[in-house]
């Protein structure tokens, strides 16, 4: 099952972020876990080492378990024909990769001479030198975590040289109090919140003090339709 309710789909899918302050909906490929009944119209058959894959618009599925097909992680190395109109174009450092959402490609010829597009690991984060004044942030473990255009930033400080860098809070790190922006999810009888990817759950410390805990994603799914504008 899809891990959150906090998707929207309206073919396609949109998930929800904080840009610059403002709450917008990005273009995405269909969330992992999501399981449905059949394959898009057009997905195309792959064969990633011994595993037999299904791609449709940057998302992989697989045969579910109970049946049907479950959206997967992009396998690293799947080569397919076609990549989403939207995915960023290449730029002069880099003239063959192109990104949706969080899957990377590159732009290759295959040996019969067709073009392909190929799965990459994501490249090195991007780093900043300082944050806005805006930037929404939250304490976990000590650790100051700084959201700015869809990605969670920490601070570093090495060999004098301070900045910083991508990161997200380990699963089991307990904050005091949630971000602003959390999105709640009611699963299971059971209170999950959500900010972009990360995901908290009520506990309690030994003294009784209540603090939200990282935790993986929520099974299930729940999805809402975006007006079209039509």
């Amino acid at each position: 099952m899809v891990s959150s309710t906090t998707y929207y789909h309206y073919n396609p899918w949109y998930r929800r972020a904080i840009y610059e302050g403002d709450e917008v909906y990005v273009l995405m490929a269909a969330p992992v876990g999501w399981e449905t009944a059949s394959l898009p119209d057009g997905a195309e058959t792959l064969q990633v080492e011994e595993t037999t894959d299904y791609y449709h618009e940057a998302a992989f599925y697989q045969d579910a378990p109970g049946g049907g097909y479950i959206v997967v992680t992009p396998p690293v190395g799947a080569e397919v024909s076609s990549i989403p109109e939207e995915s960023k174009a290449p730029n002069e450092e880099e003239p063959n990769l192109y990104q949706f959402d969080k899957t990377f490609f590159t732009k290759d010829t295959n040996d019969a001479g067709k073009t392909i597009y190929r799965v990459e690991p994501q490249p090195p984060e991007e780093e900043l030198t300082e944050m806005p004044a805006d930037a929404v942030t939250f304490v976990a473990d000590g650790e100051t975590y700084y959201y700015v255009n869809f990605n969670l930033y920490v601070e570093y400080d090495e060999g004098g040289k301070t900045g910083y860098i991508n990161g997200e809070p380990e699963i089991g790190a307990q904050v005091d109090s949630l971000p602003e922006g959390v999105t709640t999810i009611e699963e299971n009888d059971q209170t999950y919140y959500q900010f972009d990817m990360v995901f908290f759950e009520e506990v309690e410390d030994e003294e009784g003090t209540l603090l939200y805990e990282v935790v993986g994603s929520p099974d299930g799914s729940e999805s809402v339709e975006l007006d079209s504008g039509n």
